[in-house]
């Protein structure tokens, strides 16, 4: 004879078990430029079937990352951009667009800007942006590439394109790699009204690194706690079952 205060606890160890996964996850990336919490939940939901025992189980929700902005980080770096407003950066993967908050540009060998995995970066076309080589940089506070070409360095500046920036879809973002995140299926994405660059700065993390402390050792406590109520269960129903079973 099992107790259902044993699926209750089990199911709560496992309620607790996703916050500390997700806890973790976040304090191991504070530092990751543009990283996004993770945020776990979860609701209480009843046993189905015939035998179904008392009680509800845990059943776990993906609420999507956090939507805050990290703070702005001075690196001087002018392929580095921070993003303000709610915005984000629209990047083409193999999948698909996806969104960033990691501004770590780069060239590609074919002078194609892209982000930290080589994903092309995509301008208000739609398109991947080419740059050629350059004499020096400037990315504007719209997105606006400017700079003079390294082959006449005494030239006048040229404009190459504008950094597409859109704002929070409606819906759950996917987590996909790193600090990609992929909109829901069917989306649309439209440019942020009041977003905005920000070079030589990149966003730095929004996980809030004391709270998540904080949060992993209540979480350490509660389990603990769980378990040893789960022991003390398990050992009234132990003691139960012999008298049944003498009786």
């Amino acid at each position: 004879m099992q107790s259902a205060a044993l699926f209750t606890g089990m199911a709560g160890l496992q309620a607790i078990d996703a916050n500390m996964q997700a806890v973790t996850a976040n304090l191991a990336n504070q530092q990751t430029p543009g990283y996004a919490a993770v945020q776990a939940l979860a609701e209480a939901a009843n046993y189905q079937g015939g035998n179904a025992p008392v009680g509800a189980d845990a059943v776990a929700l993906t609420p999507g990352p956090s939507l805050a902005l990290g703070g702005l980080h001075h690196t001087g770096d002018p392929m580095n951009v921070a993003l303000g407003g709610n915005a984000w950066l629209e990047v083409q993967t193999q999948n698909g667009p996806a969104l960033t908050r990691d501004g770590s540009l780069s060239l590609s060998s074919a002078g194609i800007l892209t982000d930290t995995a080589g994903n092309p970066v995509l301008g208000t076309t739609g398109q991947p942006i080419s740059l050629p080589p350059l004499a020096r940089l400037a990315i504007g506070t719209d997105g606006t590439l400017s700079g003079v070409p390294s082959a006449t360095p005494g030239g006048p500046s040229q404009t190459y394109g504008q950094i597409n920036m859109v704002a929070t879809p409606a819906g759950v973002l996917t987590p996909l790699s790193g600090t990609l995140y992929s909109p829901p299926a069917g989306a649309v994405l439209d440019p942020a009204p009041d977003g905005s660059l920000h070079q030589g700065y990149l966003n730095g993390s929004n996980v809030d690194a004391t709270q998540s402390m904080m949060q992993i050792i209540a979480d350490s406590r509660s389990y603990q706690l769980q378990t040893e109520l789960m022991k003390t269960q398990a050992g009234a129903d132990a003691s139960l079952n012999l008298l049944v079973s003498q009786g």
